[in-house]
């Protein structure tokens, strides 16, 4: 049995330490993730541009508006879940309504992981994703959470999470809160 989550969440909340520590409370699952932005990474790639946050926004909104489709990378994320071998299958980076459909489609768990703007900023400052998160400014932040990929994760999260893990606190805490979360709606459903 194959078990998916989808995660949601803002930028520096916690959805790439999610995935650490889920690997290391289950190593006796094969635990893998798809990240939805790795799609438009390899277009941008491709077309021999930047990775930049800023770029990836820009090209995941003009495919969403050529195709009329906020599900367009459904389609590329299934295909990738089909080769992809794992007990646990994380799918990373959930943005969009058809996006969480799709999780809970597949009977994923979708969970909603929440941090507020002053410890996200503080976390992206320390570990950048993207070339134009180094030095970045809070006024910089507060741009970037307003790019249409962006803006929807909130309302998103609340309304069809089936679960929201709070990440303020220290990584043992955000832990423990995984590790509940795992025992609940997880690990039942692989055994």
């Amino acid at each position: 049995m194959i078990s998916i989550i989808g995660i949601i969440a803002e930028k520096g909340a916690g959805k790439g330490l999610f995935i650490k520590l889920t690997q290391k409370l289950l190593p006796q699952y094969q635990v893998s993730s798809i990240r939805y932005s790795d799609i438009p990474r390899e277009i941008l790639a491709i077309l021999n541009k930047e990775e930049s946050r800023e770029n990836v926004q820009i090209l995941s909104t003009a495919l969403r508006r050529a195709f009329g489709d906020d599900g367009i990378f459904n389609a590329p994320v299934k295909k990738r879940l089909q080769n992809t071998d794992a007990d646990i299958i994380i799918l990373d980076g959930v943005r969009k309504k058809e996006e969480a459909e799709l999780v809970k489609g597949l009977d994923g768990v979708l969970i909603y992981v929440v941090a507020s703007p002053q410890a996200r900023f503080e976390r992206r400052k320390k570990e950048t994703e993207n070339t134009d998160e180094q030095g970045m400014s809070r006024e910089q932040f507060q741009k970037q959470e307003l790019a249409e990929t962006e803006i929807s994760i909130q309302e998103i999260g609340e309304k069809m999470a089936d679960a929201v893990l709070e990440n303020n606190g220290t990584m043992e805490e955000f832990e423990n809160k995984i590790q509940n979360f795992l025992e609940k709606k997880i690990i039942p459903g692989l055994n």
